[in-house]
């Protein structure tokens, strides 16, 4: 099988997955998302990345695009129909590839009634009044675009508030406000084929309320079996959102037990996973993809 990852070159999560690909007898290549062209003329529409045809591949995986993804989804949607198989399926699923934003992560979240923090999104700095009239302090202020725990505050009054806003206007990117749940760190659940594979409980690093190992967050093996409740939350989160590979973030209330999703991360990394539960994740991907091509063949 000839493998694709599409958006990083040099990573260990890139590396990893070579590693396992190798074992099992495929070849796997990385490309940036700028290294895409596509020609286009009467009767043809030709996508390559390095002057390499897309059709040469059995599977692309999109690991990450960004915001110069729309090119790429309109690459796959044409290589799906050639028998290129596509990871994830909301590229090519038409009801999703165009709308993939926090939007309507939420509103796909709302509609399976499915539990998230209670959460005002707003693309304009004239809505502060609106943030204030609808949470307490503290609360949490994002990028709807952000990933990685990067543009994300924790507010604890007016003057960090608008401050903040305003900071998140001039990105031009979607702006969150969600309410602040009390916690002891988060999960990450790593789900492939929408199945949970691995989870670890993420810990912040003192002074800082983000969990993510990529900000210094330590991880601990988390043993699902124990919380089933956890498991089928996560596994249902990633196929409403038809995230084929995913980061589920979950947190729980410490003061009542309740979990809420956090986000479905579509490009997780997942060597910090690996090191703390020893689940070989690189390889479960792969055979994952073993069985995508498998089934489209079969």
């Amino acid at each position: 099988m000839k493998i694709l990852v599409v958006g990083i070159v040099r990573s260990r999560q890139v590396k990893r997955l070579k590693e396992e690909a190798r074992k099992r007898n495929h070849k796997l290549d990385a490309c940036l998302v700028s290294d895409i062209t596509i020609l286009c003329e009467e009767n043809r529409f030709i996508p390559k990345v390095k002057n390499k045809s897309l059709e040469n591949y059995d599977l692309i995986y999109l690991l990450t695009l960004g915001i110069r993804r729309w090119v790429w989804y309109a690459a796959c949607e044409y290589l799906s129909k050639k028998g290129v198989v596509i990871v994830n399926k909301a590229v090519v699923d038409p009801a999703f590839n165009f709308n993939i934003n926090v939007a309507k992560e939420y509103l796909l979240e709302a509609e399976n009634d499915l539990p998230y923090p209670k959460s005002l999104i707003f693309l304009s700095s004239n809505y502060t009044d609106s943030v204030v009239k609808n949470f307490d302090f503290p609360l949490i202020l994002k990028s709807g675009e952000g990933r990685q725990g990067k543009s994300v505050f924790k507010i604890k009054n007016n003057n960090e508030l608008a401050a903040k806003i305003k900071k998140l206007h001039k990105t031009k990117s979607t702006i969150v406000a969600r309410e602040f749940i009390p916690n002891e760190g988060d999960l990450r659940i790593f789900t492939v084929g929408y199945k949970a594979v691995a989870a670890m409980r993420r810990i912040p690093v003192k002074g800082d309320f983000r969990s993510n190992i990529s900000r210094g967050g330590k991880g601990y093996a988390f043993d699902l079996s124990i919380y089933p409740d956890i498991k089928l939350l996560a596994e249902k989160a990633a196929y409403v959102n038809r995230i084929e590979i995913a980061g589920v973030d979950i947190i729980i209330n410490k003061e009542n037990g309740k979990p809420y999703i956090l986000e479905v991360n579509p490009g997780p990394q997942f060597a910090g996973i690996e090191k703390c539960t020893g689940v070989n994740v690189g390889e479960k991907i792969i055979i994952y993809f073993e069985s995508l091509l498998k089934r489209f063949n079969d």
